[in-house]
């Protein structure tokens, strides 16, 4: 379970950097344009500033370590039989989440952060219930491409969401990271058999 909230968690960790940065921005603005009233320390001797950056910080890290043991797994080797890229309707729906920052939400005010919290809970409710993990901007930044693709083994067709650096196309023969998950991370490309 906690693996599971893990990537649920950094998967906004995006979005908490920019709504951090912009409060950055903010305490800055009113520091230059109301120096009577605000001062430097308003900004890094903030708790909440602080803290989200201490929490930020270790969810990447975690997220990070997650996926370095992920790497020591088993791996397969596979021929695709069928491959859909699916890269585009996944980005559109966890993108659109992103508004969320640019909306006027406060990270320093409690109210928003309740609002916040709370709006986070139900959507990690979905996201952990559907197991939606490959919905991840923070790992799709470096692996570029989401694909359903089929696969054989054992005489059973298995379906598969692949997050991969490279385009992948029927026929390929690849190896993958065995997963808990209902996605896995593309490992490498085998030469094309002609």
């Amino acid at each position: 379970m906690l693996r599971k909230l893990v990537m649920y968690l950094s998967a906004f960790l995006p979005m908490f950097l920019i709504m951090w940065i912009k409060e950055i921005l903010l305490g800055i603005r009113n520091v230059l344009e109301k120096p009577w009233k605000y001062s430097w320390k308003s900004i890094y001797l903030n708790p909440y500033l602080i803290g989200e950056i201490i929490v930020i910080f270790l969810i990447g890290l975690i997220l990070y370590c997650l996926l370095k043991r992920n790497q020591r797994t088993s791996v397969y080797t596979i021929t695709l039989k069928t491959v859909k890229n699916r890269s585009a309707e996944y980005y559109l729906a966890y993108y659109s989440l992103f508004i969320l920052a640019l909306i006027e939400f406060s990270l320093t005010d409690p109210i928003d952060l309740t609002v916040l919290s709370l709006l986070l809970l139900v959507l990690g409710i979905v996201y952990i219930k559907n197991d939606l993990f490959f919905m991840n901007p923070t790992v799709n930044i470096f692996q570029s491409y989401i694909y359903e693709v089929e696969y054989e083994t054992h005489q059973t067709t298995i379906s598969k969401l692949i997050i991969s650096p490279v385009k992948l196309s029927e026929g390929n023969i690849i190896d993958i990271d065995v997963s808990e998950f209902e996605f896995t991370f593309f490992r490498r490309k085998h030469e094309d058999r002609d």
